[in-house]
């Protein structure tokens, strides 16, 4: 597939990798008034030597400090970058000349034109480009180091050497090198995977707090030689950068250098719309990924190796399946090992999860947490058993590698286009699952996906980490709640990144995964909705049971919530295999956080446990497939499930289990909604007849209005005209349960689906004022973003422009370190911030030519934060 690759920048410099040699060159020439821009397949800056953790070889200074220095570098001397984006290709010139480079990353591909570039990648991944891919690596064996802190094995061919101790809140914690002698017959991702994990095998101790992220290859420097006049600089010619700069014209990209696309049977394709860089007032190359190089190939591929796609991986390498799983972190388990959160909220705790439990919690003696008696784990002792279950089933593990890109033959997925610091390539796959969490596979094959924003920036409260060295105990985790990123937009999760960094630069480090609780989901062949669980509803397909309740993190938006809240009391959800089935795709599954499924009901299925043994059955399902040469949708449903029985995963009940509803799950009050919520149409005539004997029963009014019928509109008028504006609901994130509205707001909301109260919420409008809960600012503002009125603009704007209420948007970096607030899960900025881009955009659909109400929008719009943008273009 030929795709359009939008031009991002032209820039004097463009700095690939980060190494901190590379990252003081550039920050130097940005200094002296060139244009510098930085990209990086890692989370930060100076993954040589903070990886690694080199860094504690030669100074005192902790990862967290060295990356937050190298951020506020890049911001004060006015360099832009972006993080998780690996160079793709290099762009030439009409000439022939390198004209700058294409980039990769979870939002898409993006190019830079730029007279120079600066290759401080970890293997001089440009310098290989501009070789056709050719080096100087001689196989053989070499040395391979890895760091670790605390404790680390010995055996007889490993050496040790111990580097200065760590001190954290006052405890030491000692420091070794292991360094190991290891064969390579090539270079490539898979032999320095396998090293890595061998290395990783043979150095774990149960009393080590903190393995490096890398190991470092001692190949000494396999690149070809690059004449400095091709515009690529290698760290060894980093000074000739401003005497060459001098020679050499602004450059413009007319073509990608790229491979020959002969003899493939199969088209990659990436076919998402990008959430960012994607209007018109960027200027495109065109880009075959065709042209890009094959990795490797397989029965069963699983993207992302985290909480439901390492058990995936498990689960198919165990049943015989020749199984590889990407990974953009170090080590499997993604948010609950590489993300902190190692404590379990809720969650079925059977089946592969009570497996995974049992053996984490024996990788040592005297665990410091018990999980098989509690609910925290050692997050440590949980990524490297996940990591050594995949070794041994014969599973191949591929880390810092994520998914830009599918191939695809007609509708069926038959793999990924992968990037990371090897740059892109291709991975075939009879079967595939994709556990990115966010649908990136899926979505890039052209799946059914639901919008990011159907309406409103209704997404559940995210966090990212503080990682410290002490070990955890019962009940402790790094869970937090004090922003909203979105994982499909590589600029806010760079954002982001630089945020906690400066939120938590006193830490030892900071994790390398955002910690999102909502992401994109698929459209598959069953959408599940929160009635369905209060209605016990059963499925012929059924693969998992989750176990959980409502904890929103933040405000919900289904009809029968804003009718009655949900409770806190937690229930049990069957989740059936056609939710992980996207509508127009086969031979692929999707598990973990994109599952088809209402935005308010995943509190109730995305929990640890539940998506452990979702993703083994997910994993079992691609191997049984494979092997049987069947699509998707054919599988033997029963057979698949008798091993889920035989696995503990399901009890031997669900194989007698049918498509049904059998009501009686929760208070009656849910119960009786979620019925009516099952069969609207047919519920409509029945709820009208009580209403006509009932006529003053405004909770009738009020469910008939969330229908779509007007019955009962006098009443809520009347009802909402005679009250005073009651208790209302500021945005609150961790331990968010119950309503988000108050019964006011539920009225306007309800008179808004019907098109009615006009006056009446104009009316209310006038008496809100700034210290007003957002609720209520919600309320009105969305009635009259539906029902625009020019009346109400005057209003609007009154509030809007009140002292404090504007200029929340996060524009920049340094926007993104100044809304930092000491409290670890502050809600304020997201208060203010929420206020003020409803006010905003209600203000510039009831009057298109205000200034300033177009100003305070288009802030947004053009904001880091990628959720609130998509709210701002909303039409």
């Amino acid at each position: 597939m030929k795709i359009s690759v939008p031009i991002i920048a032209n820039v004097d410099f463009l700095l690939l990798g980060g190494s901190v040699e590379g990252c003081r060159k550039a920050v130097e020439l940005a200094k002296k008034g060139y244009s510098v821009f930085a990209a990086t397949p890692y989370s930060h800056f100076g993954e040589d030597i903070c990886s690694t953790l080199e860094l504690l070889d030669s100074g005192r200074k902790t990862p967290a400090q060295v990356k937050h220095e190298l951020d506020l570098a890049f911001i004060e001397s006015g360099a832009d970058f972006l993080f998780q984006s690996s160079a793709a290709a290099l762009t030439l010139d009409e000439k022939g000349n390198v004209a700058g480079a294409v980039i990769a990353n979870r939002t898409g591909f993006q190019a830079i034109n730029a007279k120079c570039i600066l290759d401080a990648t970890q293997f001089g991944l440009a310098a290989q480009y501009y070789c056709n891919g050719e080096n100087n690596f001689i196989p053989r064996e070499y040395e391979v180091s890895l760091i670790q802190i605390g404790a680390c094995k010995t055996s007889g061919d490993i050496t040790l050497e111990q580097l200065p101790d760590v001190v954290e809140d006052g405890i030491s914690y000692p420091v070794f090198r292991a360094i190991k002698r290891m064969n390579f017959t090539e270079f490539s991702p898979e032999s320095l995977n396998k090293g890595m994990i061998t290395m990783r095998r043979a150095c774990f101790h149960p009393n080590m707090v903190r393995c490096a992220d890398q190991c470092v290859y001692h190949f000494g420097n396999i690149c070809k030689p690059v004449d400095p006049e091709s515009g690529i600089l290698t760290k060894e010619n980093f000074t000739f950068a401003e005497t060459l700069i001098q020679k050499r014209p602004a450059r413009k990209a007319s073509r990608v250098k790229t491979f020959s696309s002969s003899g493939k049977n199969y088209e990659v394709v990436r076919l998402d719309k990008p959430i960012r860089f994607n209007d018109d007032s960027f200027p495109t190359i065109e880009f075959d990924l065709n042209t890009l190089p094959v990795l490797a190939s397989c029965d069963v591929l699983v993207t992302g190796a985290g909480t439901a796609g390492a058990p995936a991986a498990i689960a198919a390498a165990r049943s015989g399946a020749e199984t590889i799983v990407t990974e953009s972190m170090a080590y499997p388990g993604g948010i609950c090992t590489s993300g902190m959160i190692c404590t379990y909220w809720f969650g079925n705790r059977c089946g592969f999860t009570r497996e995974l439990d049992k053996c984490s919690n024996e990788m040592g003696p005297n665990p410091v947490t018990d999980i098989l008696h509690g609910n925290t784990y050692n997050p440590i002792w949980k990524q490297q058993w996940l990591m050594q279950e995949i070794d041994d089933a014969g599973g191949k593990q591929f880390y810092f590698t994520f998914c830009v890109g599918a191939v695809i033959q007609g509708n069926r997925v038959c793999g990924s286009l992968c990037a990371g610091p090897f740059g892109c390539g291709i991975i075939l796959a009879k079967r595939c699952v994709d556990a990115t969490g966010n649908a990136d596979l899926a979505a890039a094959a052209g799946g059914a996906v639901m919008p990011f924003i159907p309406e409103e920036p209704a997404v559940q409260g995210a966090g990212l980490a503080p990682f410290p060295l002490k070990p955890h105990t019962e009940g402790s985790d790094e869970n937090s709640d004090y922003s909203f990123v979105c994982d499909s937009d590589v600029a806010d999760g760079s954002r982001f990144f630089v945020m906690a960094r400066g939120k938590f630069n006193d830490c030892f480090d900071v994790t390398n995964i955002l910690d999102t609780r909502e992401r994109r989901r698929i459209d598959g062949d069953i959408h599940l909705q929160p009635q369905d669980i209060y209605a016990n509803r059963t499925y012929s397909d059924t693969i998992t049971i989750a176990r959980s309740n409502f904890d929103t993190h933040g405000f919900t938006v289904h009809p029968m919530f804003l009718i009655k809240a949900s409770e806190k009391e937690p229930y049990y959800a069957k989740v059936p295999f056609r939710a992980l089935l996207p509508k127009n795709l086969e031979h692929i599954l999707v598990t973990g956080l994109a599952v088809s499924a209402h935005r308010d009901c995943m509190p109730l299925i995305r929990m640890q446990p539940d998506l452990q043994n979702q993703g083994y059955a997910a994993g079992l399902a691609a191997a049984m497939t494979a092997a049987d040469e069947l699509p998707m949708r054919k599988i033997d449903i029963r057979k698949l499930q008798k091993k889920l029985v035989g696995k503990e995963i399901l009890p031997e009940s669900i194989l007698q289990e049918n498509d049904a509803v059998c009501g009686n799950s929760g208070d009656g009050s849910h119960s009786f909604l979620s019925l009516i919520f099952l069969d609207e149409q047919n519920a409509i005539p029945n709820l009208k007849k009580i209403f006509s004997a009932d006529p003053e029963n405004i909770q009738y009014a009020l469910i008939l209005a969330y229908l779509g019928d007007d019955s009962g509109k006098n009443l809520l008028k009347r009802t909402v005209e005679s009250m005073e504006w009651d208790q209302g609901w500021n945005y609150r994130g961790m331990g968010q349960f119950g309503a988000s509205c108050s019964p006011l707001d539920s009225m306007i909301m309800a008179l808004d689906r019907i098109n009615d109260g006009t006056d009446i919420i104009f009316k209310k409008l006038q008496t809100i004022s700034v210290q007003s809960e957002f609720s209520h600012i919600r309320a009105v503002s969305m009635y009259f973003i539906h029902h625009p009125q020019p009346a109400a603009a005057k209003e609007l704007r009154r509030l809007l422009s009140s002292s404090g209420m504007s200029g929340h948007a996060i524009k920049n970096y340094s926007d993104a370190l100044s809304s930092n607030r000491k409290d670890r899960d502050d809600t304020s900025v997201r208060n203010l911030q929420l206020k003020e881009i409803y006010l905003a955009k209600a203000l510039c659909k009831c009057d298109s030519l205000d200034t300033f109400g177009r100003s305070v929008l288009d802030s947004y719009r053009t904001s880091m934060q990628g959720y609130y943008s998509l709210f701002a273009k909303v039409e």
